[in-house]
């Protein structure tokens, strides 16, 4: 399976940075997987994985751009969220 889009989003939580990635993804069946994690840095693993399957590179990447203004909306951004130590100054 090959990614044909990947974006990843972030945003700050409670002085917790949160991860929201979506993908594109052309499985070996011709179908197109649009394919949502996000969670936590502080965890190992992801809070959540969602797959949704569509016939159409159009569709699926119709439901991706919604995804990302409802994301952008609560927040989320492209450039990842980085705290400064105080021996940084």
């Amino acid at each position: 399976m090959a990614a044909l889009n990947r974006i990843t989003l972030y945003r700050k939580v409670n002085h917790k940075e949160r991860y929201y990635r979506v993908s594109l993804i052309l499985n070996l069946f011709g179908k197109y997987i649009f394919q949502r994690v996000y969670g936590s840095y502080e965890s190992k693993k992801p809070t959540r994985t969602i797959e949704e399957y569509f016939c159409s590179y159009t569709e699926a990447y119709r439901n991706l751009e919604l995804k990302l203004k409802e994301k952008y909306k609560k927040g989320y951004s492209k450039k990842r969220v980085k705290e400064r130590n105080h021996g940084d100054i």
